[in-house]
């Protein structure tokens, strides 16, 4: 078996890839993306009855997201700089037998400590599957192909928040959140397969430097790019992660309600996304972004004032949702175009930072639940956006001096 430098050393090459094996590939890590998604988002379906069932409060629940998104955060740029020299193949099948056994004990788990060090765990899994997924697609693939390729495996993460989440969250409130658990690792297990039968084997990746951290580090236009991609999460994520214990005290929410407006939000964001790409050559990035965020901070302001009623939260969740995946995308797009020839250190890193701002978020909510201030959360978060929006402001600037 000869490698290729930077692309593949499979016995195929991407050019004489087979059509009918490049999308089995493709729909099995778009699987990969949705069941990483959903483990990531699932505790937020399933607060409440996760919390009851460990006998911990909800703000101690939820620093299952804020120790998840720590260890992404800091292993995503970690993982990407010092194991290219590993088979893409070996690195993602780790990830999902990492997820597979987590979510095992997390379904078991005999007390909350146990759930944290599974989740922890977890979080390395997360870390590894969906940006060496995208990486794996970038060195398989010819130019051409790429960019719709690398979109429809992130669409598959976008969904676990459209149905994986509020499903997650129905059959906890059902059955039991250990059985939430437990189907996330069996889809762990389906997604394992399907990635050994269609992703060939001696897939590497070209080695980021030093030299291009350090380039994207005394950067002020990708700093404060970075720093809107930190503030966007810590905002969202102040509210999100507490969406069903906040639609339970608001709405007196049953199970099937809960259900609806996660499920409700999510299409929102999936539509968004949609949207932006469709929009952002026209507007260009900066100000995408900028609509983006005022969107969501409007939505939340609104959810705020008005969250015992129906109506009110889901005009809300649209305003909030459409600007959920479109302003990730719009910063991936708005770094690569800053600096194309550090996209891969400044994609990286902002991937990182999302996983940051969660973990800021879940932990800036849990402190003001803690407090009293539970129906308090929408305000936060819409006030955050509304800060990033102001430093998305100062960005354009630097982009255009």
């Amino acid at each position: 078996m000869t490698e290729i430098p930077g692309r593949s050393a499979s016995p195929l090459t991407p050019s004489e890839q087979s059509p009918t094996a490049d999308r089995a590939l493709l729909w099995a890590l778009f699987f990969g993306n949705f069941v990483t998604g959903t483990g990531i988002l699932l505790p937020a379906g399933m607060l409440t009855d996760l919390a009851a069932g460990m006998d911990v409060s909800v703000a101690e629940a939820g620093k299952l997201l804020v120790f998840s998104g720590v260890v992404v955060a800091v292993g995503a740029p970690l993982i990407a700089t010092f194991t290219s020299h590993v088979d893409r193949r070996t690195m993602l099948l780790l990830a999902l037998a990492i997820y597979l056994v987590t979510h095992t004990i997390a379904a078991f788990a005999p007390n909350f400590d146990v759930l944290i060090a599974a989740r922890l765990a977890m979080g390395i899994a997360a870390a590894i599957f969906t940006p060496q997924a995208a990486a794996t697609v970038g060195v398989l693939l010819p130019p051409q192909r790429r960019a719709s390729a690398i979109t429809m495996i992130f669409i598959g993460w976008s969904l676990a928040t459209v149905g994986g989440m509020p499903l997650g969250g129905y059959v906890a409130h059902e059955y039991g959140w250990r059985v939430a658990y437990g189907i996330v690792a069996a889809m762990s297990l389906v997604a394992m397969l399907a990635v050994a039968l269609t992703l060939p084997g001696g897939v590497r990746i070209p080695r980021l430097r030093l030299a291009s951290w350090i380039s994207v580090a005394t950067s002020p236009a990708l700093l404060l790019v970075l720093l809107v991609t930190v503030l966007n999460g810590t905002g969202q994520f102040t509210f999100f992660t507490y969406l069903n214990p906040s639609l339970k005290a608001s709405l007196g929410a049953s199970a099937a309600l809960l259900t609806f407006v996660l499920a409700w939000y999510g299409v929102s964001a999936t539509l968004g996304n949609l949207i932006a790409s469709r929009f952002v050559g026209r507007l260009g990035t900066s100000r995408s972004a900028l609509v983006t965020l005022l969107a969501m901070a409007v939505g939340l302001t609104l959810w705020g004032a008005g969250a015992g009623t129906l109506w009110i939260v889901l005009v809300a969740g649209v305003l909030w949702g459409l600007g959920t995946f479109a302003t990730n995308s719009i910063q991936q797009a708005r770094l690569a175009g800053l600096a194309p020839d550090l996209t891969s250190a400044s994609i990286a890193l902002n991937t990182s930072l999302i996983y940051l701002g969660q973990a800021l978020g879940s932990g800036l909510g849990g402190v003001l639940i803690n407090d009293g201030y539970l129906p308090f959360l929408p305000w936060v978060a819409a006030a955050i956006l509304v800060v990033a929006a102001g430093v998305s402001i100062a960005a354009m600037r630097w982009e255009h001096g």
